[in-house]
């Protein structure tokens, strides 16, 4: 009772339109105008494909990316000891895909008979460009390191990549051979 008095005070500020009877010991409130109905906003193919309108068929793409990179690589899956790690890494870039070769190193791995760990892979990364002009990307590597004697080595990455005209920004989270949790940042050149 007490919250439809409630009600009814602060609708009575408001222009009555019309009236509302509510269930219940009878009372008139004059109802409040409402606005148009909100509607959502969406986006139509058009929307999405209007920041790619400006793309000129003759205006210059980057091919060669060239980058390096650097970190912590945590062993264990993260619960054991970390080492630090570099690498240099080219690509040649398509319209949304990447491929490339990645030297990197890695400083005291725990099955490792030398102080820094040499790995060559060959990547593979799908980017993908969001509205903000910021590319999220998945990346597969398949190589071989040499901790004691060469094995094989494999990489499954995330990443996001900042553009800053022709420099670029990275930043990574990847799963290796050794339970290893890679954690890296970069910085790029695109050419």
């Amino acid at each position: 009772m007490l919250s439809t008095a409630l009600l009814a005070v602060a609708l009575a500020a408001a222009p009555p339109a019309a009236s509302l009877t509510l269930p219940g010991p009878s009372l008139a409130l004059p109802s409040l105008a409402l606005p148009a109905p909100i509607r959502p906003l969406r986006y139509g193919e058009d929307d999405w494909e209007e920041g790619e309108q400006g793309d000129d068929e003759g205006e210059h793409r980057p091919h060669v990316l060239l980058s390096g990179w650097g970190g912590e690589a945590l062993a264990g899956g993260g619960s054991g000891r970390s080492s630090s790690f570099w690498a240099a890494e080219g690509d040649w870039a398509f319209d949304s895909l990447d491929v490339g070769l990645q030297y990197a190193s890695y400083r005291s791995l725990a099955d490792a008979t030398r102080p820094w760990t040499p790995v060559l892979l060959t990547r593979v990364t799908e980017r993908f460009r969001t509205r903000h002009g910021i590319e999220a990307a998945f990346s597969l590597g398949f190589g071989a390191g040499k901790p004691s004697g060469w094995v094989g080595w494999y990489q499954v990455a995330i990443g996001v990549r900042v553009p800053l005209g022709p420099l670029f920004l990275g930043g990574e989270i990847a799963f290796e051979q050794y339970d290893i949790i890679r954690l890296g940042g970069g910085l790029g050149v695109a050419f």
